[in-house]
């Protein structure tokens, strides 16, 4: 068995990381539900894939990959944008989008809680950074009064965001949209878990009415399961592309070919067995199970948003007396990996989020339910935290 590594610099990826060498592993948000019981024809035409995009140029194939994707996900006004990168992954996106930042000299917003490899990229490439409380968003004066304040250049949100499952609905977009306009900053979107919205939205139709400068960020390794073969579309307003273009030139010469087209097919076989209605459907049985095998333990699902259906769970574990780390610490002698909550506080790790714990739901089928039965387990088997800490002294 693998343990947790000391806590002193973890972030949520080691986290993830530990979670690849475990049997029970909960942690990473990735989608590894089984593709030959989801998606056996794709599988079963991978040579004639291969085939297709030998035989098709790369711009070509990046196009078709775009188009579907604005099919799938009813975007019109992506279809008719032509400004656009397509990205390995999605880190490599906001990489993009942090040496951009940073050329500018630009001052960014960015949502908390959330994923911390954000804010860790960002920082990365020496872009300064301001927390925006989720809670925030819903109050458009005061978000604009901080905007001034602190001289913000960019606002940066997740949406939904990860792992709230906060959406902003067409009303809040607008509003944030006409206030960016208003105020000459650039909104910047990651939709990762744009799958997981109950309701479509079309950011890039407003987003284009209203003449924004903007960067949006896609991703397809949280819906389908091509063992990491992932794309991220990475498109941006016309005012800002050549400077994109050119720092994505300096990095990349182009996605794989292949593993778009192999996306692509994944794509179109969802379409065939319903779209997001299907994939909507095995979110629901699995967070159905996670509900149920809550039930008698001291971990119970944070209010969950009612206009998302999020692939990851956000678990509220004050009733068991013990921080995130130590929960997660008890865990992983069960060989369960789930992450700690204070990291998705990227900016306020040290006082918020030590009562929540983050696990994931697309995980293989013929292991998922062994998983949360022995989450269930490791639970109930939980004692109370003063006798974990009265035994910690005694063995001190």
């Amino acid at each position: 068995m693998n343990y947790l590594p000391d806590y002193k610099s973890q972030s949520l990826t080691e986290h993830e990381v530990f979670g690849l060498s475990v049997k029970y592993n909960l942690a990473d948000g990735h989608s590894y539900i089984s593709a030959k019981k989801h998606f056996r024809g794709v599988l079963f035409n991978l040579p004639d894939l291969w085939d297709a995009a030998v035989a098709t140029s790369i711009p070509q194939m990046e196009m078709a990959f775009k188009d579907i994707f604005a099919d799938y996900f009813a975007l019109a006004g992506l279809k008719r944008h032509t400004y656009f990168s397509v990205c390995p992954t999605a880190s490599n996106s906001i990489d993009i989008v942090g040496a951009w930042a940073r050329s500018k000299k630009f001052k960014v917003g960015l949502i908390e809680p959330t994923f911390d490899n954000l804010a860790q990229l960002l920082r990365r490439r020496e872009v300064e950074l301001e927390a925006l409380p989720e809670k925030m968003f819903y109050h458009i004066e005061l978000l604009e009064k901080v905007i001034r304040d602190k001289d913000l250049n960019a606002l940066f949100i997740v949406n939904p965001n990860n792992p709230t499952g906060f959406v902003f609905d067409a009303v809040m977009m607008e509003n944030i949209t006409d206030l960016c306009c208003r105020l000459n900053i650039v909104l910047i979107l990651d939709t990762s878990f744009r799958f997981c919205h109950k309701a479509p939205l079309d950011e890039y139709a407003l987003l284009l009415e209203k003449n924004a400068s903007f960067i949006v960020l896609e991703d397809t390794g949280k819906q389908w399961p091509t063992l990491d073969a992932k794309a991220s579309l990475l498109s941006y307003s016309d005012d800002l592309a050549q400077d994109i273009r050119t720092i994505y030139e300096e990095i990349y010469l182009c996605c794989s070919s292949f593993t778009l087209r192999v996306i692509i097919e994944f794509i179109e076989a969802t379409l065939r067995k319903g779209g997001l209605a299907y994939m909507h459907s095995i979110i629901t049985k699995n967070s159905e199970m996670v509900r149920s095998q809550l039930v008698g333990t001291r971990v119970y699902i944070d209010a969950e948003h009612p206009q998302s259906v999020m692939t990851v769970m956000w678990l509220n574990i004050k009733q068991t007396g013990l921080s995130d780390l130590e929960l997660t610490d008890y865990l992983a002698t069960y060989d369960v990996a789930v992450l700690p909550g204070r990291y998705f506080y990227w900016s306020s790790h040290e006082v918020s989020g030590s009562d929540r714990i983050r696990i994931a739901l697309l995980k293989p089928d013929d292991q998922f339910d062994h998983s949360i039965s022995r989450l269930r387990q490791a639970l109930l088997e939980l004692e109370p935290a003063n006798r974990i800490n009265t035994a910690e002294k005694v063995s001190e």
